[in-house]
């Protein structure tokens, strides 16, 4: 009976596994197969539920082609404003469309249709930011054109080991974006190969390309839930199979000279650093993407975790590649759970380089975690040992320098966050909050003593959000001490067992305020572009430095920066960068000769013009 009864449980969680797959697929389904991309389409999933107020103002214009101009019919057009809500019409068969009844404010006007890439309202280019168009109370803008370019498409084929078709596999196209400040790879589109093998993905932008294979299909998705789950039950009873038995389901029971698929990248490599890359034109069919996916052994990673107060879970998750190439999709990030004894048991693991992490905390309230970096080569790995640690805690207090604006009476409105330098993925403590402040709210209390609790051993940075304007004066973060240094603008180290306190960040009421216009070489105004200024000190080069900031131009031209620290910036405008992609030094070390020179003293307003972008 207690077989009968545990077969009927894994079919039943298996059966539950399979319809919440299928919802997740109809509820996400990957991009480029038809679904609108980019800010656009992002938006209208934030606004969907927010109320949208009445008003008298209007917008009308056309959808075309960027290449040709000819009519786009049928295509989404969208009117989102700051938390205005979100208007859509489509357009008719000459490419034309109206949105009425809007509230005066900032409008980002963006259009979508299948096959095509997003486009937004003065976007130069695709992926970038476009213009704001701002409406007054009964305004009818007329002319709110928008050019959208037909995507681009990767055609071509996945076979087995033998060369013959694999079906069902699944194929990521990913291209490098800025995440945070970080250039990554980021899932463009997708795709699972049909009896022959062959995929298709379209409704991609311009530019360069990463394609990868993985055969985690529908099978061997169900057979890791057998594993997991018996993992599961293995530690509910406290032990694999009971006392001198054997569990058929345990994981520790899989074959020892297993093999199969790893995730493969074009043309047909499984080092990320090897993978090709592929350059799409506008609108470019690039077929013949045809490569094999490779077999490999999948060994068992078997160790022990201790110091918990509870059962923990234990998470491979695949490093970035030494070739700078970055984690590239299909790369599996494998789940297991230690049994009563602190043993586990992960299997069916491919080569690569992992970070072990192991969590536990989830029952207790007591989040605790370890990290180890191991290898994987085609043989199992044992012995892995895995010591939790408590998470650690940053306490200190906020204050204010004034040269008049009354000092806050609830600092509560403020947040400080103390983020990674360098962060796992997934490897977050459990029951934490990625490294945010606890207490009543976020962490600061009303007279401004602040603790943040659950944050990882390793590099820090000193983050303060919030606060807003008090008494008509706006307060930016001056400096944060810690034994005498101050670590504003570096990052501080947390050790293992070892909390932080009397750390002291100090606001001002005096910030830095640059602005100016853009003009081009007939004195016309530039909207449309991104103004950057950056310090000219290369140390500050990094992602997320508070040296770093930008602004971008209405259609007057004009810009605003404030709050940038003292010292020396360059600045310029241009019409050619992506988002975040500010953060890279080799983009700032390759534009710093363009740009004009300016320094700040705490307080200083100045009015900088620049020239647009040629």
């Amino acid at each position: 009976m207690r077989m009968k009864a545990r077969v009927t449980l894994v079919a039943g969680l298996l059966a539950l596994g399979i319809a919440s797959l299928g919802a997740r697929q109809q509820q996400a389904p990957p991009q480029g197969q038809g679904q609108p991309q980019g800010r656009g389409s992002q938006q209208q999933a934030r606004d969907r539920a927010q109320p949208t107020p009445q008003g008298t103002a209007a917008i009308a214009g056309r959808v075309v082609t960027a290449d040709t101009g000819r009519a786009v019919k049928r295509a989404r057009v969208s009117a989102s404003g700051g938390g205005r809500g979100l208007r859509t019409a489509m357009t008719d068969d000459q490419g034309r469309y109206q949105i009425g009844d809007l509230a005066p404010g900032n409008y980002v006007i963006s259009a979508s249709k299948a096959g095509f890439v997003d486009g937004v309202y003065g976007q130069r280019r695709p992926l970038q930011p476009g213009t704001p168009l701002a409406l007054a109370d009964a305004q009818v803008a007329n002319n709110v054109d928008i050019r959208i370019m037909r995507g681009g498409v990767i055609t071509g084929r996945v076979g087995d080991e033998d060369g013959e078709p694999l079906p069902r596999a699944l194929v990521t196209v990913q291209r490098y974006q800025y995440v945070r400040g970080e250039r990554q790879l980021t899932p463009a589109g997708g795709d699972q190969t049909d009896d022959r093998g062959q995929f298709r993905v379209f409704g991609l932008p311009p530019g360069d390309y990463y394609v990868s294979a993985s055969a985690t299909g529908l099978g061997e998705l169900l057979g890791r839930g057998l594993q997991q789950l018996a993992a599961g039950i293995g530690a509910g009873r406290g032990g694999r199979g009971g006392p001198g038995g054997f569990d058929p389901l345990a994981p520790g029971a899989a074959s020892q000279d297993q093999t199969g698929y790893a995730p493969t990248y074009y043309p047909g490599v499984v080092s990320a650093a090897e993978a090709g890359k592929v350059t799409l034109a506008p609108g470019q069919e690039f077929v013949g993407i045809d490569f094999q996916i490779q077999l490999v052994p999948l060994v068992r990673v078997t160790g022990i975790v201790s110091g918990a107060a509870d059962v923990a879970n234990i998470v491979l998750v695949p490093q970035e590649s030494s070739g700078g190439l970055g984690r590239l999709g299909g790369g599996q990030t494998l789940v297991g759970r230690a049994m009563a004894d602190g043993t586990f048991v992960i299997p069916n693991v491919p080569p690569g380089h992992y970070t072990a992490v192991a969590r536990s905390g989830g029952r207790s309230g007591d989040p605790r975690t370890a990290m180890q970096s191991i290898v994987v080569s085609g043989q199992n790995v044992e012995g892995v040992t895995l010591l939790l640690q408590p998470g650690l805690t940053v306490s200190g207090n906020i204050t204010v320098e004034s040269s008049g604006t009354p000092a806050p009476t609830d600092y509560s409105t403020f947040r400080v966050d103390m983020p990674d330098v360098d962060p796992v993925a997934g490897g977050g403590p459990a029951g934490g909050r990625g490294g945010r402040g606890f207490g009543p709210d976020n962490g600061v209390q009303r007279n401004g003593s602040f603790s943040i609790a659950n944050l990882q051993p390793g590099l820090h940075y000193v983050r303060v959000t919030g606060g807003g304007a008090q008494g008509g004066g706006q307060w930016t973060m001056k400096s944060v001490t810690l034994g005498g240094a101050d670590i504003a603008d570096v990052p501080f180290e947390l050790k293992p067992g070892q909390n932080v306190d009397n750390v002291t960040v100090v606001l001002t009421d005096r910030a830095t305020d640059l602005s100016g216009t853009v003009r081009d070489t007939q004195s016309a105004a530039t909207g449309g572009v991104t103004v950057i200024a950056f310090s000219t000190e290369a140390q500050y080069w990094r992602a997320q430095s508070r040296r770093i900031s930008t602004s971008r131009t209405g259609s007057s031209g004009a810009y605003r920066i404030r709050g940038l620290p003292a010292g020396d910036y360059y600045v310029l405008a241009v019409d050619d960068v992506e988002q975040g992609e500010w953060f890279d030094p080799a983009y700032l070390d390759g534009v710093k000769d363009k740009a004009m020179r300016v320094t700040l003293n705490e307080g200083d307003k100045k009015t900088l013009d620049l020239r647009g972008p040629s």
